[in-house]
């Protein structure tokens, strides 16, 4: 019997074979290699979950049960940062349930709506102590805090870090009207080293005492405390007798003036300043411990030479409406005593030199001279931000030229240097960052 032969087949039918068989091939193995979030171990999970906020591993906890468990290791919350939103403290009760005691770091904001602010419950912080025993940081913003209720020793007392930034304390009758809200801070928390003030209205000179006392307190932010005022007194107590270890100052958009900041000349551990005027639309904060209803009363001195002979007659007299309003006039227009100029800025970082070159501003020129010796006055000085004050001129840079040996960075902007005067200090300082209302130097 004869072989028949096999039909050759069609090349073009090979290739459509050939392709078809890859692609059920690659199909295959599609299906066979495809994966799922919950495929990965718990502790891949666990590295990948540490990038995501307290937010995120929230709605993560939602999903099924296997991740609800793995949301809740102590691992992922070490830091436990609520800022994001606004939160009333009903809010915050669904994350209660995550503080650990590991829990290093508490964030959270208050649900501001029209100027009001949520009030902090004593509650909320005993759970906060009860729960997270190793807490080092404590950030709260935007709460109302009732003295009566809460006083600076109900916070715990492991904290290295407190802001209490936009926080409002309130007195109540039975509170002391004349006690700092910050009293014995440095008894209940003596391992603070950073306290945040900002945007805290209630906040005034008297609280320069209690805050001088912390013993290793290195950075203090008080910028837009309108209450603080040039109250040299405690500021010049504070400085000589305290704030041991202060490196960071920052008295931003505050009323302290020449007085206030020449006392810090005496603080050797500074290292970072930030000064800047508060803009026309500021207003002083009055304290609120003082009493409602005041006489207005109007003494008149003896002046001359005279006085010496004759200091026994004194006028004092009630004045009415409009003398107080002339009288508010005449210190308004002394405001400028509250001003920064050169004559507090020179004396921050003085080099101690035998042959020490003080700076003396004439009319039409600057010109150094040789001065009597001096002692070195913040001698670690690396940050300087002066800004927007009309009374630091070239006197300053000048002083720097000779003075400050560490410092690193220079911000006058908004003051009144002139251009030659910073390009003198950039050739003189080429070390020093300097920056400037000027595009070029």
């Amino acid at each position: 019997m004869k072989r028949v032969k096999s039909e050759s087949l069609d090349p073009f039918n090979t290739q459509i074979l050939h392709t078809d068989a890859k692609r059920s091939k690659l199909s295959s193995q599609k299906k066979e290699y495809s994966y799922n979030l919950l495929d990965l171990s718990d502790d891949v999970l666990l590295h990948i979950f540490k990038y995501l906020s307290s937010f995120d591993i929230m709605s993560l906890h939602l999903c099924c049960f296997r991740l609800s468990e793995l949301c809740c290791d102590r691992t992922l919350w070490k830091s436990l940062d609520l800022r994001a939103q606004h939160l009333s403290l009903e809010e915050l009760e669904k994350y209660v349930r995550f503080m650990q005691p590991v829990t290093k770091l508490l964030a959270i904001r208050g649900n501001k709506r029209k100027n009001e602010f949520p009030e902090l419950h004593p509650s909320f912080l005993n759970t906060v102590a009860l729960k997270c025993e190793q807490l080092q940081d404590f950030i709260l913003e935007d709460y109302s805090i009732s003295q009566e209720k809460i006083q600076i020793t109900n916070f715990p007392k492991t904290l290295k870090k407190l802001s209490l930034k936009g926080c409002q304390i309130f007195k109540g009758h039975l509170m002391q009207m004349n006690k700092s809200y910050l009293s014995k801070i440095d008894i209940h928390m003596p391992n603070l080293t950073c306290l945040i003030l900002t945007n805290c209205n209630w906040l005034n000179s008297h609280s320069f005492m209690a805050i001088s006392k912390i013993p290793k307190l290195k950075e203090v932010r008080l910028n837009s405390c309108y209450g603080l005022s040039e109250d040299i007194a405690y500021a010049s107590l504070a400085c000589r007798y305290g704030l041991k270890s202060l490196e960071v100052l920052d008295l931003k958009d505050t009323f302290v003036g020449d007085s206030v900041i020449s006392s810090f000349s005496h603080t050797s551990t500074l290292t970072d300043i930030y000064l800047e005027c508060p803009n026309s639309e500021a207003v002083q904060h009055q304290p609120d411990e003082h009493p409602q209803q005041r006489e207005v009363l109007y003494v008149q001195l003896q002046r001359g030479p005279e006085v010496v002979y004759q200091n026994n007659h004194v006028n004092v007299e009630l004045i009415n409406e409009n003398d107080l309003h002339h009288l508010i006039v005449n210190l308004v227009n002394n405001a400028d005593r509250c001003q920064i100029s050169d004559r507090s800025i020179c004396a921050l970082g003085l080099r101690n030199n035998e042959n020490n070159q003080e700076i003396i501003h004439n009319r039409d020129e600057v010109q150094l001279v040789q001065g009597r010796p001096r002692t070195s006055t913040n001698p670690n000085l690396k940050k300087l931000i002066v800004r927007n004050y009309t009374g630091v001129t070239n006197q300053t840079l000048l002083h720097f030229v000779v003075n400050g040996p560490n410092l690193e960075y220079l911000d006058v902007t908004g003051t009144s240097v002139t251009k030659e005067g910073l390009q003198y200090f950039k050739i003189q300082r080429p070390d020093v960052n300097l920056v400037s209302s000027f595009d070029e130097i």
